[in-house]
């Protein structure tokens, strides 16, 4: 992506992190894929979304048209601003909206303590496409999305969670000019950031007692609004405190990096 679709990927992520923050993952899911498959299907209309030329109100005013009262109310927020952002391609739209769903996804997995079960899932199912080529062939050939979506109903339903099952289906319904096996790769990347955002990677200058780690946990969790693991990091240098990334955001509450902030500032 270019750097404009780059920076509406960003914008359109925060917004779907804040609609899941916000409870129902699921109506968010549903909605943003929903819209992708629509989206999927009709060139004209991503075109038309992503042109720079056309004013922010008439492209709005479409996408409000077509999903008011169709999709949960926070998935049409977020359609409207992704119609209102600069975009280098059309695809890149669609692609953003594609990543925020399988987001979407991976939080109500993850709220179900599932999230690792369907990383596992995907890229077994991956792998089995690419070995059986039979399998590859029909999920990848034209065949009509509903017939497609039916293999996959019979191939994995009751076998793997629910959350494997919407991920897959979406794949071989709309697989955007990839291989299944690629775009499930995608996916899988998407889940893979989900639980780096719920890892907090904390740095002390001694090990923490459990009560410690568990009011630190706490701390924490409550903080950021969901449930963080910590992977805690022994680091003699950090003096008297502690720093925490969780994802690309960083607490940082060291006395040396203070140190350090000190003396920049009095050097500059």
């Amino acid at each position: 992506m270019l750097q404009s679709s780059r920076n509406s990927l960003s914008n359109t992520l925060q917004q779907v992190n804040s609609a899941i923050d916000a409870g129902g993952a699921d109506a968010v899911a549903e909605g943003l894929l929903s819209i992708v498959s629509v989206l999927a299907e009709n060139a004209q209309l991503r075109k038309v979304l992503a042109d720079a030329a056309i004013e922010q109100s008439r492209k709005q005013a479409l996408v409000s048209d077509l999903f008011s009262g169709k999709v949960d109310a926070r998935v049409l927020e977020i359609a409207l601003s992704a119609a209102a952002s600069r975009w280098a391609r059309a695809q890149d739209l669609v692609t953003a909206l594609e990543v925020a769903g399988v987001t979407a996804v991976a939080a109500s997995a993850q709220a179900a303590g599932r999230l690792g079960e369907v990383e596992e899932e995907l890229f077994r199912f991956s792998r089995l496409t690419e070995s059986d080529h039979e399998l590859g062939w029909a999920l990848g050939s034209p065949a009509p999305a509903e017939a497609k979506r039916a293999l996959v109903a019979d191939l994995l339903g009751g076998k793997v969670s629910s959350h494997t099952v919407t991920l897959v289906s979406q794949v071989v319904s709309h697989p955007r000019g990839l291989r299944v096996s690629e775009a499930l790769d995608n996916y899988s990347e998407v889940l893979a950031a989900r639980q780096r955002r719920s890892v907090a990677e904390v740095t002390v200058a001694k090990p923490l007692a459990p009560a410690q780690h568990d009011r630190l946990a706490a701390a924490l969790s409550a903080s950021y609004g969901r449930e963080l693991v910590l992977n805690v990091h022994v680091d003699p240098t950090v003096v008297g405190g502690v720093r925490v990334q969780v994802g690309d955001e960083v607490m940082n509450s060291a006395i040396a990096d203070r140190l350090t902030d000190v003396r920049r500032r009095l050097a500059s």
